[in-house]
């Protein structure tokens, strides 16, 4: 097979098309793969998790011919690549791969060769396969199109699944283990008391300021406002990255006796708060934008509530002990019980499974009797199928599986 690249190739009708004809090509193509979508007509089905998944899934099976024509009434997007090739599915196989690797979940349409597909920061994206009709060469046209999200982050994924797709490797532009803030602190925050000295009167006063300035947007009610302030914390509670760490983690953990109820308060119910995973809503779900929001949403508090516990290991395990084993954690309605349903539907939500399982793993290693409370909730078993899902799709959740599983299996030696 042949992955030698071609000079990009469009025809005088395309090149004409104006940005009102893209617009309207993206919904005519967009509704019928949605359609796909919410039919769950897609080559990978969502699995039960006492299934074994296939260790690479298959995206396209069928032969050069099975794929639609390039379109001839719409311009292609400029983040392709056209290659001659005669059998798609090495081509699939090799973009499944990649966003496997790149911890980027995916839905598959067998019939329209297309994949919608989302990042762990939730920039959402499509990727189509084309075959030109009007050359015996076997070109093979794969496109990548932008829905919403980081621009930025868009554009590292094409140049990742662009160079998967013609044979290259993606390792150099594997994710970071935990979802990163798109946000930056400012030096007197990251640096140490030095710089803090300078810029105000104490270190004190500049931690508790980072941390109300988060609380404040939380309280806001704009939706913007408030997922400003869950991307704050983010970073907050991130101890390689913000030196009001520990200040913001106990925030997050203990409310009250830290002085923010608002902030545990806040992540805590978002946490609760699950969004659904009904397989023939998932599209429509997401494209109505509140309770797209509120999905984002749960994700971030997921994402803080597992940079909390990181940090209040490091720091304090005792205390950390003391509240993980409480009601509010262990009980029927606790935070446990949460984690182990996300990870249940890890093939829904892959994202959230990654984060629940990060908690999981961290609690794992607060005492022998935390983790023997958890062993008894059933965790290895899930923990089991959810790393099957993340070594077909997910691999930061296949390695917080591996990882969580590995302290399991000490405990039994």
């Amino acid at each position: 097979m042949s992955f030698e690249s071609t000079p990009k190739f469009k025809s005088a009708t395309i090149a004409s098309m104006n940005e009102m004809n893209n617009n309207a090509r993206n919904k005519f193509v967009r509704s019928n793969e949605a359609s796909a979508y919410a039919n769950n007509d897609l080559t990978t089905r969502r699995l039960l998790l006492d299934e074994e998944p296939p260790k690479h899934l298959q995206w396209i099976t069928g032969d050069y011919e099975s794929l639609p024509e390039v379109p001839m009434l719409f311009p292609i997007e400029q983040t392709s690549v056209m290659m001659t090739c005669k059998n798609p599915t090495e081509i699939a196989n090799r973009i499944v791969s990649c966003l496997q690797k790149l911890s980027i979940a995916a839905m598959f349409d067998s019939t329209n060769a297309s994949l919608f597909a989302e990042t762990i920061d939730h920039t959402r994206f499509y990727v189509r396969l084309y075959r030109n009709s009007n050359d015996t060469d076997s070109i093979i046209l794969v496109e990548l199109q932008k829905a919403d999200g980081d621009s930025v982050d868009y554009m590292a994924c094409v140049r990742a699944i662009l160079a998967a797709a013609q044979g290259g490797d993606a390792d150099g532009e594997m994710p970071l283990r935990r979802r990163c803030s798109s946000l930056t602190l400012p030096p007197s925050l990251v640096h140490g008391k030095k710089i803090i000295a300078n810029t105000f009167q104490n270190e004190d006063y500049a931690v508790a300021s980072s941390v109300q300035c988060a609380e404040d947007l939380l309280l806001k009610d704009r939706m913007d406002a408030v997922q400003l302030g869950l991307d704050s914390l983010i970073l907050l509670t991130d101890s390689e990255k913000s030196h009001a760490s520990k200040s913001a983690a106990n925030a997050v953990l203990y409310g009250d006796s830290a002085g923010h109820a608002t902030i545990k308060n806040f992540i805590f119910d978002q946490v609760n708060r699950r969004p659904s995973s009904d397989d023939n809503d998932q599209e429509d779900r997401s494209s109505d934008f509140a309770m797209r929001q509120e999905a984002i949403m749960h994700n971030m508090a997921l994402a803080v509530l597992g940079n909390a516990l990181q940090t209040a290991l490091d720091h304090d395990r005792s205390s950390l002990e003391a509240i993980v084993i409480s009601e509010e954690w262990m009980g029927d309605s606790g935070i446990v019980n949460v984690l182990l349903s996300e990870l249940s539907n890890a093939n829904h939500r892959t994202h959230d499974a990654y984060h629940a399982a990060r908690c999981l793993a961290i609690m794992l290693e607060i005492s022998p009797e935390v983790k023997k409370k958890l062993a008894a909730r059933g965790l290895e078993n899930v923990m089991k199928s959810s790393r099957r899902v993340g070594r077909s799709r997910h691999s930061l959740l296949a390695n917080e599986c591996d990882a969580a599983l590995s302290l399991l299996e000490k405990r039994r030696k």
